[in-house]
């Protein structure tokens, strides 16, 4: 990740120039170090945040957006928390394909449709399941990680 935060400091140094550019993080805004620029209430939003758990919620911050309402359907049910950009690799470290969700300890994955990412973990022995797969995708992968 160093290219990548290497990139969002350089690209940091070039915008703090810009008039009225403001840099906050979530938890000065939480404690109000920024009274002049409070959250907005969303509290439909934050109550649903607030019933998943602190690593669910970590989880989606990374997760691609269109697999929000499944996790936190999954997080409801009582899930695990999957990792997210999982990386299957051979024996000697080489990437073989990436899941955009994943739960290595029980071989299940969920890919964004990549046939070649989906024949890897397939070929790995893993159950694959693609984001557009189906209406039935979000029961098939709590049936896949409940057995």
């Amino acid at each position: 990740y160093r290219p990548a935060w290497n990139g969002v400091l350089r690209l940091f140094n070039l915008l703090q120039f810009l008039p009225g550019g403001w840099w906050i993080t979530r938890e000065g805004v939480t404690s109000n170090r920024y009274p002049d620029y409070a959250p907005a209430d969303d509290a439909p939003a934050q109550a649903e945040a607030s019933t998943a758990s602190a690593e669910w919620e970590s989880a989606m911050e990374l997760a691609a957006v269109e697999l929000h309402e499944a996790m936190k359907q999954w997080a409801a049910s009582g899930l695990p928390v999957p990792q997210v950009g999982y990386e299957l690799a051979d024996g000697a470290g080489k990437v073989l394909a990436e899941a955009e969700l994943a739960w290595p300890e029980r071989e299940v994955a969920v890919v964004h449709g990549e046939e070649a990412a989906r024949a890897a973990f397939e070929d790995a022995g893993w159950r694959v399941y693609s984001v557009s797969e189906d209406s039935e995708f979000l029961e098939r992968v709590a049936e896949a990680l409940s057995s």
